[in-house]
């Protein structure tokens, strides 16, 4: 009976008391069209933030756009990717390391394994302290705080905690990966672990590597500075006795120095003045007689 009364009083109310209930009563189309009248709302803009302009020129692979580093991934791979490039599936790529601390050259490594392919689920292998410890690569900090660090990296989809440091087999069976990205120049890195590059060598022989490109890092010439201009080297200052000093009054003059200086230092000294006679000083005598001073 109290429902019946409610409904009754409100099917009293006019449109126009009910226009303050709009946005509630009609649904979400009447709240689009109310943000609508209070401005066009953010919209969100996706993709890569743009690198800084220094950036560009202290790494030189970031630049590289989607399409270079695909393009450069399938020349790598050859005729072995014809027969599967019409394949719509995402791709299972594998990056592993020490990241201890993750520096930019890990991350620019990264972003070419997450863009080696249009679609890529890149999972990132990340050593423990003691298989770091047994092959003297002590990172700086431990494995479970470059784990977090690693999550965190917007290319990254998934963590590897337990990461082998040679591949093999079974372990790619098991997390089901299609391809392992390797630097290129890793073979002949001298910081590069020999038992490493066995595993490196087995996932080529299987043709699952694919290259990503080794970032140089270079420190650019300051604008205000010219490379083709010569530095004069000092000269060491001649001694005394090389130089050759003539004294002449009280003006001091040095070979091999600015004359004018020593002129300006004297004339900036002032002459004295001898000391005024005072009429009750007693007179002097000299050889030409009485006289006030000689």
């Amino acid at each position: 009976m109290t429902m019946r009364r409610s409904l009754d009083a409100l099917s009293v109310l006019s449109t126009d008391d009910l226009a303050d209930y709009d946005v509630i009563s009609d649904g979400p189309r009447s709240l689009e069209s109310s943000i609508a009248d209070l401005g066009q709302a953010p919209k969100f803009a996706g993709g890569e933030p743009a690198p800084l302009p220094s950036a560009r020129e202290k790494f030189d692979t970031v630049g590289l756009t989607a399409e270079d580093i695909q393009a450069y991934v399938q020349r790598s791979l050859g005729a072995s990717w014809g027969a599967r490039a019409d394949e719509p599936r995402t791709w299972r790529v594998y990056v592993d390391g020490v990241f201890g601390p993750l520096t930019p050259r890990d991350v620019l490594q990264l972003r070419q394994a997450k863009l080696s392919f249009p679609s890529v689920h890149l999972l990132v292998g990340v050593f423990s302290d003691e298989v770091c410890e047994e092959h003297n690569a002590t990172p700086q900090s431990p494995h479970a705080d470059r784990c977090e660090v690693v999550r965190h990296c917007r290319w990254v989809d998934e963590v590897v905690p337990d990461a082998p440091w040679i591949l093999h087999e079974k372990f790619l069976r098991a997390r089901h990966i299609d391809y392992v990205a390797i630097d290129e120049g890793t073979s002949i890195d001298p910081d590069c672990d020999r038992d490493r590059l066995k595993g490196y060598d087995l996932v080529k022989s299987l043709r699952k590597a694919i290259p990503t490109r080794r970032t140089n890092m270079s420190t650019p010439v300051p604008k205000t500075q010219d490379p083709f201009k010569k530095v004069a080297k000092a000269e060491p200052e001649p001694s005394s006795a090389e130089s050759g000093t003539v004294k002449k009054g009280r003006v001091t003059m040095t070979q091999g120095t600015d004359p004018s200086a020593d002129v300006r230092d004297a004339l900036g000294t002032p002459l004295e003045e001898p000391p005024e006679s005072s009429p009750f000083e007693e007179p002097k005598i000299d050889e030409f007689g009485t006289g006030h001073g000689v």
